[in-house]
């Protein structure tokens, strides 16, 4: 894998697994137009270089927040008509929606048949984005919402295991509790070195049962059972 996230960072061990969870889902995306739900600033449009068309939809941002966004509109009313997608991007977006369902149907009214869409969504982590942040997602009600809407899930993977839980449930404290903003140098040595133990940790003795997310893969399939579709 390409090294997407510097060691340094002190979200390091959560983001780490979601770029390299979307680089290789990435990895099938080939061309036709793909749709970033919640795009924000569109960090990881640059992982689907082969796509014809990038679209990004997201709500208008509060006072001096920035967002790149193609159309403003709401997750749950997406103003495309159906099936004009190839692919539909969700990443660390359905956890501040307050009816994940509807999102879920919205995103397989826009797909084509055949048309995959590309989920993450946290299991562990702390609140963010408040009040706006609603859920958090087992594998099995990720599972649920997606064939519940229709899609053919084809996997559904953790995104790390019990010790970089632990190791950035630390990290999150330890820079909150102490209201650092600024990373100096002995910071980004200590951080790199924390990082990697927790990283070698996670990887020498995996317990995926507490993960930091899931990265799930679906499609909408030939046909559908679910009434009204098409």
């Amino acid at each position: 894998m390409t090294r997407l996230v510097p060691r340094d960072l002190p979200t390091y061990l959560e983001q780490e697994t979601l770029y390299n969870a979307l680089e290789k889902a990435a990895k099938g995306v080939q061309s036709g137009r793909l749709l970033d739900i919640g795009c924000g600033n569109q960090p990881y449009a640059h992982l689907f270089p082969n796509v014809g068309r990038y679209v990004g939809v997201d709500l208008p941002p509060p006072a001096g927040v920035q967002r790149r966004v193609s159309v403003w509109a709401s997750a749950l009313h997406l103003p495309f008509v159906g099936q004009s997608f190839d692919t539909v991007l969700c990443a660390q977006v359905l956890e501040h929606i307050p009816q994940p369902q509807r999102l879920m149907q919205e995103a397989f009214r826009v797909l084509k048949v055949r048309g995959q869409l590309i989920l993450t969504a946290p299991q562990t982590w702390g609140l963010h984005e408040e009040p706006q942040d609603y859920y958090r997602f087992t594998q099995y009600g990720l599972r649920y919402l997606l064939e519940s809407a229709g899609f053919e899930v084809q996997s559904i993977a953790a995104r790390g295991g019990a010790f970089r839980v632990i190791g950035q449930t630390f990290l999150n404290l330890y820079y909150l509790r102490n209201h650092i903003s600024r990373l100096t140098s002995p910071l980004r040595a200590f951080n790199t070195t924390f990082n990697s133990l927790f990283a070698y940790l996670d990887r020498r003795w995996p317990w995926e049962k507490d993960t930091l997310g899931y990265v799930a893969c679906a499609i909408r399939p030939r046909e559908s059972s679910r009434r009204g579709e098409a």
